[in-house]
């Protein structure tokens, strides 16, 4: 990581036991109606998916390993899901494009209803059928460790959506809030120190912060 962890390069990438790695899913859970393909091989991601019986939503994430070893695999899990959740580095990349909006609006021509581009310090950007929404960041004091926070981010959003009565516009940018909230907890301390010691009452303090600090009261 840079020195203000707002960039890092990747040394190597060890695929270790994942170059032999076979997910078989238990027949008990291939009716999980929430399904997120976390940062693996594409083949593996397509594997999983198609063990699955009619999820509701599934989302996905990747990373520049897979973007440039597998490209047309990686667009071929794309076409499938119903959500994208990459950094900006990863949209330019898998587009070509430099600037960030064209790169989102032709990822969404590919299939995703939900797509998020998350932009570390910077928040995150959603773009839906209905338009982009742009979120800032929580402002962090003391960064500790950014190590998962994309998953943490992963996590806290479909846990939302899954906890949701249905799954709106509204819904998926709230969603986004609070995935925010829970990945600014997780920069806080190393792996996941920070997330074993907060409550449901501490991200429902942290969202409701945020409300207040991105409330726009705009009088003509």
């Amino acid at each position: 990581y840079s020195p203000d962890f707002s960039e890092r390069e990747t040394l190597y990438t060890h695929l270790n036991v994942f170059e032999q790695f076979n997910p078989v899913i238990p027949d008990s859970l291939r009716e999980t109606p929430f399904v997120f393909l976390a940062n693996i091989g594409p083949e593996l991601q397509l594997h999983v998916l198609d063990q699955m019986k009619k999820p509701e939503f599934v989302a996905m994430d990747t990373m520049n390993f897979w973007i440039e070893r597998s490209y047309y695999a990686v667009r071929e899990v794309i076409a499938r899901v119903d959500g994208l959740i990459i950094n900006d580095e990863e949209a330019r990349m898998i587009t070509g494009q430099k600037n960030l909006i064209r790169a989102m609006e032709e990822i969404k021509e590919w299939g995703p209803k939900v797509l998020i581009v998350k932009k570390g310090e910077h928040g995150a950007v959603l773009l839906l059928d209905d338009g982009f929404f742009y979120l800032p960041a929580y402002p962090v004091r003391d960064i500790v460790d950014p190590t998962g926070a994309g998953d943490t981010f992963a996590g806290g959003f479909m846990g939302y959506l899954a906890s949701a009565d249905e799954i709106t516009p509204a819904t998926v940018r709230a969603a986004t809030v609070a995935a925010s909230a829970l990945a600014s907890f997780n920069v806080e301390g190393f792996g996941v120190e920070k997330l074993k010691e907060i409550s449901d009452e501490n991200i429902r303090q942290r969202v409701e912060e945020f409300q207040k600090m991105t409330c726009l009261a705009l009088d003509r």
